[in-house]
C-alpha cells in the first residue's frame, strides 16, 4: 500500500510540473465549499483555462521543484491549479462570469441582504402564510394567491440564517447564495496578482482611462505642450485670447 501511494505520487509529482511549465500564467484557487458539478461546469465554459485537483503537499513539492516558492506560502488547504496563456486579469474575468446561485443553509452567515420582493408567491393559502408571517414578510392571500404587500428584508448581510429563514427562502425558490471559484492569486510574468487586484469592473476602468486622457490633454494645453492631442485646443484657446485683447485695446483706445 505504502509502495503503492509513493508511485501514485511520483507520478502526480511529475504531472504537475510538466503541466506548469506549458502555461505563462499560474493561479491557485481554493475548493472549500465549491461544488464538483460547478467545476464541471466552470471547465466546460472555460476552454482557454485548464483546472487541474490535486493534493495541497504534492502542489507544494511541485511549485519547489520548478522554482515557484513564492507560491507555497499562499496554498490553500484544498487547492486547484488555474492554468493558462491569457493575462491575469482575463482568467479572473472568465472564472467570476461562470458564478451561480445556490440555497442558504441552516446555520450560515447571510452574504447579503436577502430581501423577499413585494408581488404573487404563487403559494396557495394555508400554512405557507404563517410561515411568511413568522419571518416577518407582511403577507396576505388575493385570489388564489399569497401576495408579498412590501418589500421585506428578511435577514441582514452577516446574520445567521435559521431554519425558519431556510423554509421561508426555499418556499420561495430565493436563492441568495452566489457560487464562485475562490481565486487565491495569479501569477504572470513574475507578479502576483491577489483577488482583490483582480477584482475590477471593466467600465470604471475604461471610465477612468478617458478621464485621465482628458486630463492630461487639459494639463498639456495650461502648460503650452504641444502635442497632435493638444495643439488644436491650444490654437483655439490663443485665437479667444488674441480676440479678447484685441476688443480690451479697442476699448482702451476709444
Amino acid at each position: 500500500m505504502a509502495k503503492h501511494l509513493k508511485e501514485w505520487r511520483h507520478k502526480e509529482l511529475g504531472i504537475i510540473s510538466d503541466l506548469i511549465s506549458q502555461y505563462k500564467t499560474i493561479g491557485i484557487g481554493d475548493l472549500y465549499n465549491f461544488p464538483s458539478a460547478l467545476l464541471h461546469k466552470l471547465r466546460k465554459n472555460t476552454p482557454k483555462i485548464h483546472f487541474k485537483v490535486t493534493n495541497r503537499n504534492i502542489l507544494k513539492m511541485a511549485l519547489e521543484k520548478i522554482g515557484q516558492k513564492d507560491l507555497i506560502e499562499k496554498l490553500p488547504d484544498q487547492p486547484i491549479l488555474i492554468l493558462s496563456n491569457d493575462n491575469a486579469f482575463e482568467i479572473y474575468s472568465s472564472i467570476k462570469k461562470n458564478k451561480s446561485k445556490s440555497k442558504a443553509k441552516v446555520g450560515m452567515l447571510s452574504p447579503i441582504d436577502i430581501v423577499v420582493p413585494e408581488g404573487d408567491t404563487g403559494l396557495a393559502p394555508g400554512p405557507a402564510l404563517s410561515d411568511l408571517k413568522k419571518v416577518g414578510i407582511k403577507a396576505q392571500v388575493k385570489g388564489a394567491t399569497i401576495h408579498v404587500t412590501k418589500d421585506t428584508v428578511i435577514a441582514k448581510e452577516g446574520d445567521v440564517i435559521n431554519e425558519d429563514i431556510v423554509s421561508t427562502l426555499s418556499k420561495l425558490d430565493i436563492k441568495p447564495v452566489e457560487l464562485i471559484l475562490e481565486v487565491v492569486f495569479i501569477k504572470e510574468d513574475g507578479i502576483i496578482y491577489s483577488k482583490d487586484v483582480l477584482d475590477v469592473d471593466a467600465e470604471t476602468i475604461y471610465n477612468n482611462f478617458i478621464t485621465a486622457v482628458r486630463q492630461s490633454i487639459n494639463l498639456g494645453v495650461e502648460i503650452s505642450y504641444a502635442t497632435e492631442l493638444t495643439i488644436e485646443p491650444m490654437i483655439m484657446m490663443a485665437e479667444l485670447k488674441a480676440k479678447a485683447l484685441e476688443k480690451e485695446v479697442e476699448e482702451k483706445s476709444n
